[in-house]
């Protein structure tokens, strides 16, 4: 058997630490990647703080703050339209609405409509939500106007469901109305058609 040289042994060791080197500095890159992620998502707790303490139990507030999330001190970057927005999912049935519903329970929340913005500009104000992934928004079929998105808060079972509370306040009921018309007529047209029956009999 050749005893292996000296050289091509050191060599081989060179190369192989070499290999080592690189995969520990791509393990030290991802580490701070997966470090600056982690630090922005708490980042981003803190400034949901201010909202989401308000839903929260007294225990579940004592949770909250033993891990360093003061409320007295948290503070929101949210603009005025989002901050309302972030509320009104928080208190929807199912934190899920569709965006017409989202934009409509907004316009019906303010007591003076000169403080109402547009539909368009609610979308853009809400931008930030969806950005941070606070909410998240489930396209409507292609050609179907984005108002029957369907708008939810991270985490909960996206699914279509009646309007929300608060929705029917501020919404037309006409189709209501009419439905029961119809079923009123339905009835009286019935009642005539025994009484013809009877008559025959």
């Amino acid at each position: 058997m050749e005893t292996p040289n000296m050289v091509d042994v050191l060599i081989q060791n060179i190369a192989t630490d070499q290999e080592l080197l690189k995969l520990a500095d791509q393990k030290i890159a991802d580490a701070k990647q997966e470090k600056a992620d982690v630090a922005d998502r708490i980042k981003g707790y803190r400034k949901e703080a201010e909202v989401f303490l308000k839903y929260a139990n007294p225990e579940q507030k004592k949770q909250i703050e033993a891990l360093g999330f003061d409320s007295s001190e948290a503070k929101s970057s949210l603009n005025e339209v989002a901050t309302k927005a972030l509320n009104i999912i928080m208190e929807a049935k199912g934190h899920s609405l569709t965006n017409d519903e989202f934009y409509t329970i907004y316009a019906g929340s303010h007591a003076n409509p000169k403080e109402v913005v547009n539909y368009t500009t609610f979308n853009i104000k809400c931008r930030p939500l969806f950005n941070s992934q606070r909410l998240l928004r489930k396209k409507a079929d292609e050609g179907i106007s984005s108002r029957e998105d369907i708008i939810s808060l991270n985490g909960t079972l996206v699914k279509k469901e009646e309007p929300k509370d608060g929705v029917e306040g501020v919404k037309n009921t006409s189709d209501t109305k009419n439905d029961g018309k119809e079923t009123e007529k339905k009835e009286t047209l019935k009642d005539k058609k025994d009484d013809t029956t009877a008559k025959k009999k």
